[in-house]
């Protein structure tokens, strides 16, 4: 059922909503917003996974080349095509950054579905006895004040000229 069917189901249309229709609608929120963080993590820790691997095999490969060129039999194109690995291995540094973006996209949306825990409990507890409901409600209010602390160090860096990493 989707929030507007859940709207459309109160008396007179547009009026305000019941305690146990907000309720409803606050706890289906809750479940969307769960679902979608967690299949984001996934597939942010799925990127990071993959980045690594590419990564890896690109430095095995570009020092495999390397360890070929320093031969002392090679000529001047070689000591150039050298060179040429040497900077382009330093342009890698994209990796760092990628992988630092995905790490801080996965702690905010850690923290996005620590709130929607927090919150769905707190709907659970919304009809529980006061002191119950008075925990929930901390509990919840930590959650939303760790998600505003998240990202607080971001790269900023857009392009990838060598030499030019911005990385905190």
């Amino acid at each position: 059922m989707s929030h507007r069917e859940v709207g459309d189901q109160q008396p007179g249309g547009a009026g305000a909503h019941t305690g146990a229709e907000l309720t409803k609608l606050l706890d289906q929120a809750s479940v969307a917003l769960d679902l979608q963080c967690r299949a984001a993590g996934f597939e942010i820790r799925q990127t990071q996974r993959l980045l690594v691997d590419a990564t890896r095999r690109l430095l095995d490969c570009f020092h495999a080349a390397a360890r070929e060129l320093a031969d002392p039999c090679a000529d001047a194109a070689a000591a150039r095509a050298g060179a040429s690995l040497l900077a382009a291995s330093q342009h890698l540094q994209f990796s760092d950054l990628v992988g630092q973006l995905l790490n801080s996209t996965e702690e905010r949306v850690d923290g996005l579905l620590r709130v929607s825990e927090r919150l769905r409990e707190l709907l659970r507890a919304s009809n529980a006895p006061d002191s119950e409901l008075a925990h929930e409600k901390r509990a919840f209010l930590d959650a939303l004040a760790e998600l505003e602390a998240c990202g607080t160090t971001r790269v900023r860096q857009s392009d990838m000229k060598a030499g030019e990493a911005e990385l905190f």
